[in-house]
């Protein structure tokens, strides 16, 4: 670590060469970038402009791509420059709008996290002078990242929250918007630590919750939910290529399963030895990163290393956790409802008629698919397409956090994210029976399927609001809406997002486009070159998305 640390000054000496040798920068910039550069070889930053070299020049080195919650660490120094008058507002703007266009830049799709506001801020009125400043930069330059997160509570000062919200309706797609009044109580639950260490939880890449300077656990293993339960319908095969899957060997034929509760036991058997498979993998990654890296960087600024000298992963950092993101959740949950209603209630089809015809897509079988599509659908507030959800979410969370107990990790859990995988993914699953076809993207997040959502705006957030934020490690909700809605009918769309709020909804992200503008944006890309909308766990220049990407984003509800 020692010699990590010599490596870096060596790093700040060669960035002061750079900058004396640059002929683009006026003199007297170049003397104060040089004079800031010098005072943080040897000696702690004194000064905003200071600390901000050394974070960034020391995110360089590490290879850190998520940047935490900069509030706490920038706000009292800008707070003292301010009141010193060696700052003002508008010439720290200038800098943090550098600062955007140098993430911006570096690309990172996923990641780029910067995370302001919330509990466990050491000095909130320094912290909100930053992130106010913040905020404008986010209103002004509308950039892809850094992905600008916005943590709030009941106590947070309503004209943040009115700043956050201007951004939004301007066309940024940040803030995204993570509720402390659920997420504090839920970490503390779920990774099994104290209130006070629950506060300092970060959303991680996509989504994904840990601990600033505690904790690690970003995904190392993913799991398709509907191709699971099209396996355990197919007794271990899996329709899209035939081939037999590992898994349970005593998968019974459909025609033995009489009742749903053994038919949906079966599925929950297949999937529980994929989450015992996961949870072993996460294990194993690190145990090969470890062999591989020393992440001495990292593991400076983390807790415990230095005081166990230990790196990261062998044995230093002090809660070592892991996640698994799970996709086509809403998939299969509606998919489940549809095969209970048809084929166990209403005995309208048997089990093996609702599979063959998944399995050749629904050709020649059309309405039998118009059956399944009329069954009740997550997103519309109606009781038997949630509850249906909600059943597969706790199976579902409850038994990865399980796994990661029982094999000493401190904590294992879901990530309902979403990175374009339910795309990707998609592509490659056979059709499921809430009536997705063959190759089609899956549910975003958990979010409903495109086309699925037909009850309005508040039977979405009503529906999206369910789960119980203490069994999964981040979860990630869309909604489109049109600048006239969230202009002319602003009171109302606060209210409703209030609502869901307060209804147990954790987090939200919000994209805002005109009824028209994506579908003209995929004739003419040439038009919309700046057209920035919310994929789910990041934001992305929309006609530099794949096609099939597009198309799903094309298929979410857009409210006016």
């Amino acid at each position: 670590s020692l010699e990590m640390m010599d490596l870096f000054v060596k790093v700040i000496r060669a960035q002061k060469d750079l900058v004396a040798d640059s002929g683009d920068v006026p003199m007297e910039a170049k003397q104060r970038m040089i004079g800031d550069l010098t005072a943080i070889e040897d000696n702690p930053p004194q000064t905003f402009r200071q600390a901000l070299q050394l974070f960034w020049l020391y995110a360089l080195c590490a290879g850190c791509i998520n940047y935490g919650r900069l509030d706490i660490v920038l706000g009292p120094f800008l707070k003292a420059d301010i009141e010193a008058g060696i700052e003002t507002e508008d010439s720290a703007q200038a800098v943090l709008e550098s600062l955007w266009m140098l993430i911006e830049n570096r690309r990172t799709t996923v990641n780029g996290r910067i995370i302001v506001g919330g509990r466990g801020r050491p000095d909130p009125e320094a912290a909100d002078l930053f992130a106010k400043i913040c905020l404008r930069v986010v209103k002004k330059l509308r950039c892809v990242e850094p992905q600008f997160t916005f943590r709030f509570d009941a106590e947070t000062d309503p004209a943040l929250k009115d700043m956050a919200y201007e951004c939004i309706a301007a066309g940024a797609t940040y803030p995204t918007l993570y509720n402390d009044d659920v997420n504090i109580p839920a970490v503390q639950y779920a990774m099994r630590v104290d209130r006070e260490t629950a506060e300092q939880y970060l959303p991680f890449g996509c989504g994904e919750f840990v601990i600033q300077g505690q904790s690690l656990g970003t995904p190392n293993t993913l799991l398709n939910m509907v191709k699971v339960l099209q396996i355990a319908m197919n007794e271990g095969t899996d329709p899209m290529d035939g081939l037999k899957k590992n898994g349970p060997v005593d998968l019974k034929p459909l025609v033995d399963l009489t009742t749903f509760e053994a038919f949906y036991d079966q599925y929950k058997k297949m999937l529980d030895w994929y989450f015992e498979k996961c949870a072993r993998d996460q294990l194993y990654s690190y145990e090969v990163m470890n062999r591989e890296v020393s992440f001495l960087f990292a593991s400076a600024l983390m807790d415990d290393c230095l005081a166990r000298g230990k790196a990261l992963l062998d044995g230093g950092v002090k809660i070592l956790g892991g996640t698994l993101e799970t996709y086509g959740n809403i998939n299969a949950s509606d998919a489940l409802t549809a095969i209970r209603r048809l084929a166990f209630e209403e005995k309208k089809y048997t089990l093996e008629q609702l599979n063959e015809a998944a399995n050749r897509d629904f050709q020649g079988d059309e309405v039998m698919l118009r059956d399944i599509l009329a069954v009740s659908k997550y997103g519309n507030d109606e009781t038997e397409a949630d509850d249906m959800a909600d059943d597969l979410y706790e199976f579902t969370a409850k038994s990865v956090r399980q796994k990661g107990i029982d094999l000493g990790m401190d904590y294992f859990l879901i990530v309902i994210s979403n990175n374009q995988t339910n795309t990707d993914w998609g592509l490659q699953t056979a059709a499921s029976l809430d009536g997705r076809r063959k190759g089609v993207y899956m549910n975003p997040a958990n979010n409903p399927q495109g086309g699925a959502a037909k009850s309005g705006p508040t039977a979405v957030l009503n529906s999206l609001s369910r789960f119980d934020a203490k069994y999964h490690g981040g979860s990630v909700q869309n909604i489109k809406f049109t600048p006239r809605m969230m202009h002319e009918d602003k009171e109302k769309v606060k209210i409703l997002f209030d609502t869901y709020f307060k209804k147990g909804g954790c987090q939200l992200m919000v994209t805002v486009v005109d009824k028209g503008q994506l579908e003209d944006a995929q004739k003419h890309p040439e038009k919309y070159p700046d057209l920035i909308v919310r994929v789910a766990g990041y934001s992305a220049v929309f006609v530099d998305l794949d096609r099939t990407v597009q198309d799903e984003l094309l298929s979410r509800a857009l409210w006016d």
